[in-house]
């Protein structure tokens, strides 16, 4: 299995995942016994006839069966991501919100970025909701909200509490927040070029050289330099601060 691959490197790397929930109840107890660390669950509404729309047909219910399995599994304080989108979930931050009160989780509100489709035709413009706005919307129910600890792992987001709450809320505000300064991600795509930025650029294609560590290696080559350059150059095209649109879909980059 992979995630038991990975953990066997030297070091033993963290290694976390992201999910729509979907097959977590099955595989729950079978991804902590490989190892995995953290579990993020992509969830951008409560409400089940929504969720179906939102998923093309997905059962909500599935995926917190999958969570409570997760914690069952050994998992603590797991995240939920929810991409706002006004007009499609604005009515619902502070219901997610809510969900910290008596749960140790961590709901993540994650501005709406124009990648790929998301930017053409207006669609951007119509969606997009500011953290500010998003944190009018909860405060209208909650009054409070503190500063709390950065989660583990060293992911971008702000973190606050609700007063007496036992989980967290966090905010990745890309868009009316860069945090490129401090931004540590390159993302490797599924067709294998290591992406410096979800929105610009700078790919290294890594195909070729692993293609050709795999033939040097039998030759007592040096594959890790190759790799470890590759790397190097990927950082060095990181924007200063990124652009306004992306060309590419967040299911194409991997987020």
């Amino acid at each position: 299995m992979l995630v038991s691959m990975l953990k066997s490197l030297p070091g033993r790397p963290e290694v976390s995942m992201t999910t729509n929930g979907a097959l977590l109840e099955r595989h729950a107890a079978e991804l902590r016994g490989s190892g995995l660390d953290r579990i993020t669950v992509s969830m951008d509404t409560l409400d089940p006839k929504r969720f179906r729309e939102i998923t093309r047909g997905a059962d909500i219910q599935d995926v917190w069966h999958g969570i409570r399995a997760a914690v069952a599994a050994g998992f603590k304080h797991p995240k939920i991501n929810c991409v706002t989108m006004k007009g499609i979930n604005d009515d619902e931050f502070a219901d997610f919100a809510a969900l910290t009160l008596e749960s140790d989780l961590t709901v993540r509100f994650i501005e709406y970025m124009p990648l790929g489709r998301t930017a053409l035709g207006g669609e951007y413009e119509k969606r997009f909701i500011s953290e500010q706005e998003i944190r009018d919307r909860i405060a209208a129910r909650f009054s409070e909200m503190i500063p709390a600890q950065k989660d583990t792992g060293n992911g971008p987001a702000i973190v606050w509490r609700l007063k007496n709450a036992k989980g967290k809320i966090g905010f990745i505000s890309a868009m009316s927040k860069p945090f490129c300064a401090t931004c540590n991600r390159l993302r490797l795509t599924a067709e294998g070029q290591l992406r410096s930025c979800l929105f610009d650029g700078g790919e290294v294609e890594l195909r070729p050289l692993l293609r050709q560590s795999a033939e040097s290696e039998a030759r007592g080559g040096g594959a890790i330099d190759r790799l470890q350059d590759a790397f190097a150059r990927c950082v060095a095209f990181k924007p200063e601060v990124h652009s306004y649109h992306g060309n590419r879909q967040m299911s194409q980059i991997g987020g």
